[in-house]
Order: structure tokens, then sequence, then C-alpha cells
């Protein structure tokens, strides 16, 4: 007997070993363990502060894991105290826990008590979902017994606090600390620790939004134990069980949210860190509050939405997006006015002037602002001012500033029409202009096709650059696109100029409309047919700022224009940025010089010119410079001569110029203009007329010597008579006097057989 027991003890001991040390690792890691947990999508700001975070494909919110350093230790603490206090002696699975839970429910004749360990719960929450057999059980005791063979205690405990649901879809110290206190896990106190460690033992029966008060008593207990064990001082215990807990439920956050959704829209994103945005927390709090307060006093006036952009120039970063008054609005809230395409009214003009610039004119060059109709593939054209009048000879600065409809018709037509402005528009970003150019016409220019505020606030972007285009983006960190000249410096900086002139609009919006603001900035209205859409855009060297205000079911305000709808929100939104930051303005470009004009003829005056009634400075490139304003261009009064086509307009009650015009001949001869080609005129070549109908005679009335110019037909003579042959297409033509540089313009369309 005693030599079996000699042998049986050693084989006893052996068994023991291998069971102990062995076996265990027959029983693999559950795969999941063994896989880092995937964060819930977080969209965040700027500065870091989170806009949104999103649910796991598991139906949970995790935040990403951080280093156990980085937990509070009052938190390691306060779990170990709950759920495993020998956490820090036994090895996997604590032998005389499990002894002392098998005497209790032995003796209650039920399950009373447990002895599962931090390493077991672990296992737990990773291996798959099933019933709960022995089996099951032992073989979680097993991998508990492997994972501490393999894992330090320090990642055991790490991962479980990063792995436990804490309830309410959290998953994770950290989420849990930002869902019931909405506070990064550095700010837990003691008593919020505890508070924590309590949930997970059953995070139904201890749900805070349920009942708050049923979780105490463990929490004290957790605090208690704490204490028994030397983790914290009899101070702290006190501190913590007075302090009362006060829960601030957080979500996830749903900030910005027609940007979160716009980025959403872009697909799930390679790697699961943070999506940091380009959006100011504080800026997009401001820019919502500003149109939440302006449409609340224009309701009685039928607007309800509205939407804002505001864009870093430097960057193209978007720091602020709004597309609508309310997102949870039962008008159509979650429509996103910054995406949704709307006509933009004149909010185009300053592209057709910068092109027209470029092809020669001058902000003192003159438009005729009197009645024209157009000829297109689609009928007759007439043109109107948003007045419903008409304003004469104007210099481009006063048809840009007060936004004549009239003038920049006649603008596009003069520099190639529809298809010039179309190609610029679509080379700066406006993706909604898909049709041929004959279908938008010349009413391009006064917004007859949909565009979308982002992208039409970019293109302002590109002017408030000089003319540098770039992408404009919601996701901060990416490099900036690379820059793409699009428009010319000198050019740019002559829009920026008269969009900057309060005088330059005061015939349309007065002296102290919104528009004017305490600093320089240039800023454009536009607004649709009928009032179904209104909008501001304005710029410095630093920011873009886009508004727009209307219907999303398309019904027209009541007499809201861009100026009293949308620019009282751009006005805020500006002065809010000054007050953040103080703007600055732009300096004149080289080849910029400053000359003194008459601005009813547009021409420079010199010392030879005859004193004049009125006049003003204006900007020109160097080496374009306007004719010289001679005694020629004035009667004996001093009033300016006009040619021919404005006797109607002078004898009319839109003469807002008065006893400053007249016309009629002067002392050296009759004023001439172009009578044949007719501008805009479209002739089709005919093969039953001689030629085919192509030749075409060039004309002034009354008869004047000048010279034809054509940059796509060669002008020809046959003794007094001028003439081109036509081909299919498109042709302008430039009639000069030699003696005086006056210029007249006129083109035609020419269609083919």
């Amino acid at each position: 007997m005693w030599r079996q027991l000699r042998w049986s003890a050693p084989l006893v001991l052996l068994l023991a070993a291998v069971g102990w040390w062995i076996v265990p690792r027959w029983a693999p890691l559950p795969a999941a363990l063994l896989t880092p947990r995937t964060p819930s999508i977080s969209y965040v700001a700027r500065d870091g502060r989170t806009l949104r975070t999103l649910l796991t494909a598991a139906g949970d919110r995790v935040q990403p894991s951080v280093p156990l350093a980085e937990i509070p230790k009052a938190l390691v603490y306060a779990t170990l105290a709950a759920e495993d206090k020998r956490f820090g002696q036994h090895h996997g699975l604590d032998l005389l826990a499990i002894g002392r839970a098998a005497r209790d429910n032995l003796t209650s004749g039920r399950i009373v008590s447990g002895a599962s360990t931090i390493h077991q719960q672990l296992i737990k929450v990773t291996a798959q979902a099933g019933r709960r057999t022995l089996k099951v059980k032992f073989v979680e005791a097993l991998q508990a017994r492997h994972l501490a063979m393999e894992w330090s205690r320090e990642v055991v405990i790490t991962e479980y606090l990063h792995r436990i649901s804490y309830g309410n879809l959290l998953t994770g110290c950290a989420s849990a600390a930002s869902g019931y206190f909405n506070k990064p896990l550095d700010d837990l106190t003691v008593a919020e620790c505890a508070f924590l460690a309590a949930i997970p033992q059953s995070p139904t029966k201890f749900n805070p939004f349920r009942d708050v008060q049923a979780i105490l008593p463990r929490q004290q207990r957790i605090l208690r134990k704490m204490k028994e064990l030397g983790w914290i001082t009899d101070e702290e215990l006190r501190v913590a069980l007075a302090e009362p807990i006060s829960l601030q439920r957080y979500t996830g956050g749903f900030a910005a949210p027609h940007a979160v959704e716009m980025l959403r829209g872009e697909g799930s994103p390679s790697s699961n860190a943070a999506i940091r945005t380009t959006l100011d927390w504080f800026l997009q709090r401001q820019v919502e509050a500003i149109i939440g307060a302006r449409l609340a006093a224009l309701k009685g006036r039928h607007v309800t939405q509205g939407a804002a952009v505001v864009i870093e120039n430097a960057t193209g970063y978007v720091l602020a997006l709004a597309g609508s008054r309310d997102f949870f609005a039962a008008d159509g809230g979650q429509i996103n006015g910054a995406w949704t395409p709307h006509s933009p009214g004149s909010a185009i003009k300053p592209f057709t002037y910068a092109l027209a610039f470029e092809r020669g004119a001058t902000p003192a060059s003159i438009a005729a602002d009197l009645p024209i109709e157009f000829t297109t593939p689609t009928g007759t054209y007439r043109p109107e001012n948003y007045a419903h009048r008409l304003y004469g000879p104007v210099t481009y600065r006063d048809a840009l500033g007060n936004s004549l409809n009239v003038s920049a018709v006649k603008v596009l037509a003069s520099i190639g029409g529809a298809q010039t402005l179309l190609d610029k528009l679509r080379l700066l970003g406006l993706s909604t202009l898909t049709e041929e150019a004959d279908h938008y016409g010349l009413g391009l220019t006064i917004g007859n096709a949909p565009v979308r505020l982002i992208e039409l606030a970019n293109a302002y972007a590109c002017l408030a650059r000089l003319g540098v285009d770039r992408p404009w983006t919601l996701k901060a960190g990416v490099p900036p696109a690379e820059a793409t000249r699009r428009l010319g410096e000198r050019e740019c900086f002559l829009i920026a100029d008269i969009l900057n002139d309060n005088q330059a609009r005061l015939l349309t919006f007065g002296a102290n409309s919104p528009l004017r603001l305490p600093f320089s900035v240039a800023v454009k209205t536009g607004t649709s047919q009928s009032y179904r859409d209104n909008w501001t855009f304005g710029y410095t060297p630093d920011y873009t700022v886009g508004v727009w205000t209307g219907n999303f079911d398309n019904t027209p305000m009541q007499d809201v224009s861009g100026v009293t709808g949308a620019a009282p929100i751009w006005r805020d939104i500006f002065l809010h940025l000054h007050e953040r930051k103080p703007q600055t303005w732009y300096s004149p470009p080289a080849g910029l010089v400053r000359k003194r004009i008459d601005p009813r003829t547009g021409k420079y005056l010199t010392p030879q010119t005859p004193p004049v009634r009125i006049s003003r400075e204006e900007w020109f490139l160097e080496n374009r410079l306007p004719p010289a304003a001679n005694a020629f261009d004035y009667d004996e009064r001093g009033r300016a001569v006009l040619a021919a086509e404005y006797v109607a307009w002078i004898r009319s009650s839109d003469n807002w110029m008065g006893d400053l015009v007249a016309t009629g001949p002067t002392t050296e001869t009759q004023r001439w203009r172009i009578a044949n080609p007719i501008a805009g005129t479209v002739i089709r070549l005919d093969p039953d007329i001689r030629e085919n109908g192509r030749r075409l005679l060039l004309e002034t009335t009354p008869e004047h010597p000048v010279e034809w110019r054509c940059t796509t037909l060669q002008v020809q003579h046959e003794g007094d008579v001028t003439y081109v042959l036509l081909s299919p297409g498109r042709h302008d033509f430039t009639a000069r006097d030699p003696k005086t540089g006056e210029e007249q313009k006129s083109f035609v369309i020419v269609r083919p057989e």
C-alpha cells in the first residue's frame, strides 16, 4: 500500500502539471480575441472634437483602443475590485475562488456565487455565442489558462477594458466614458470609474439611463473594496462617496450632419481611424445659428430654408457647411441645400466680365444698356433688367456692380457667346452644366442653369485667389490638390475691385445695403426668376462665403431678393470671421495703372480734354488703355455726346444721367454705329442663292470711314464696298474709327446648309 502511494503521488503531481501547463495549450484562443477590435468610424472637426461616431457592423459604438498608461488607474482598480480582486496573484483561473464558489453553491443548493476571472470573462466575450453548457465552460477555462500563459496581465486587463460591454451599445471603457459622461477617459473621477465598473456584471440590470439609483449600492461597495485593498485613500473614498453622479448622455454626436453625410457618400474609409474633417467646430455652430436666426425673421415672407459654406482660400478646406435650417425639420431639413442644384441668377456674371477683361475689355468699357433681341435656335431672346428699366451707357464696372442683365448678356455676346462662358465654368468645377451651349444660350450669364452652392462658392474662391483654382475638400490631413491657374491675375483683381466698390452698385442696391461691410470684401448677389432662389457670394484673400436661401419645394418667396434674403446671412458670417481674424485685402498686381475717366464714354481724360462735369479713377492694364477723350466727345454745354442709338433712351424716363448726356452731330461728324451685321444675327447658308449667300456686306450708319477687323474671316474690298465671305461658325467684327480710336463691335452666327 505504501508502495502504491509512493508511486501514485508523483503520478498525480505529473497529471496536475500536465493539466496545468500542457493541456491548456491544446485549447486555441478565440479567433476574435486575436483580431484587433474594429472601432466605430468617427468624423471629427479639425480640432479633434467629434462630430459623429457611427455604429459598427455589430451594432455598437467602439472607440479606438488606448494604451494601459492612458486608462485611469482608478478605473483599472475599480474593475478589479468588482470582478477579480486576485487578478495579480492567479494565473488565469482563481482556484481559491473556484473552491469558495463551489462551497457556497453546494451549501445553498443553487448558484449564488461565481469565480470567473478577468481572463475567463475576456474569453467569454470574444468566443462564439452559443449555449452555456458545462463543456463550453470547461473549454473556456482551458482557454483562460492558455491566455494567462501567452499574455501578460497588463495586456489582458487592457483588452478586457476595451472589449467588455457597458450596455446601451457602448463597448469598451472609452465609449462608456463618452456615452455616459460625455468626457474622455482621463477626465473620469474616482466615483465615475467605480460607477462604470459596476455596469458590466449586468448591463441590462444596471442601466444608468433606466435607473441610476439602482447602480449606486454596487458602486459604493466597489469603492469600499478599493479602499480595503489599499488602492485608494480614506480621503479619496470620502470624496467619491459624497460625489453625485451626473449623467450627460452622448449618442455619438450629430454635428454638421450634411457635411458628414457628404463624406459618408464617398464610401467607407480604408482605415478605421477617425476621419478628420476640415470643419471648424465653433464656426460651424455659429453658421448654423446665424441661418436659423435670419430665417426666423423671414418666415412671414415664405423663406423656409437656407444653406451656407465657408471656404479657406489658401487650402480649399471647407470650414463650415450647413445644408438646411434644421436637419430634422419636417419641411425637407435632410435635403442638402449646399449640394442640391438651384438657379444662381446673377451670381454667374462676374465670370463673364472676367473673361471679357481677358479679351481686351476694361472696367471702363461701355455697355449699351438698351433694348436688344437675339435670335437663338429656340426663338427670340430679349433680356430684361431686374428693375425693368434701362440704364443707357454704363461702364462695365457699373454694369457688373449694379448687376444689369441686358449689359451682361451683351458682354457675353461680345466675347463668343455661351460656349465661352460654359467652357470656363466647367473648368471651375460646376459639374451640373451638362447640356450643350445652345441649350443655355446667352441667358447662361444671368443664371438659367442650375448649379450647386459648394461648387459655385469654390469658383468664387478661384476669383479670390486671383485666378488660381484649387478643389474644395472636407477632409483634413490630405495634401492640398495641385493649384491650376484658370483666370488672369490682373483680371481677377479688377473683378475683386469692382465687387468691393459700394459706389459701383449704388443704382441698384443703394448706399447702405447689407452688402456694405466695415472692411473690404468682394460681394455679388443673385436672384432666380420668380424669387425661387437667392444667393450671396463674397470673398477676401482669406475666406470665401456662399449663401443660398429659398424653399426646397421650389415655391417662390415673397419678393425676397439676394440682398434681402441671403445677404444678411452672408453679412453676419463675414462679420463673425472678421472678429476671429481681421480681414486683409489685395495689393494691385504689377502691370496695372490708374487713370481718370469719363464714365459716360469710358474714355480716359488727358490735359487736352475739355473740362468735364463728371469723372472718376479707374484701373487699367498698362498696355490696354481706352481711347483718350477729346473735344468731339462733348457739346458746347459739356454734355457727353452719345451715339444715335441712345436717342430714345435719353428722352425716356429711364435716363438717370439727365442733362449730362446728349446725342446728335458734333463739330466734326455725325456719330456712327455698325449698321450691318446686326449683333446676334443668325445666317443659314442657302445653296439656291449666289455664292450660297456667303457674301456679307460690312456697313456703318451714317457711312463713316472705319477699319474693319475679323479674326476668323478675311475682310475684302471692291471699290467702296467692304465685305467678307462667310463660313459656318461664329464670327466677331470690330469697326474702329482711325481718328478717334472709337470701336463698335458686332457678331454673326453662320449655320451650314
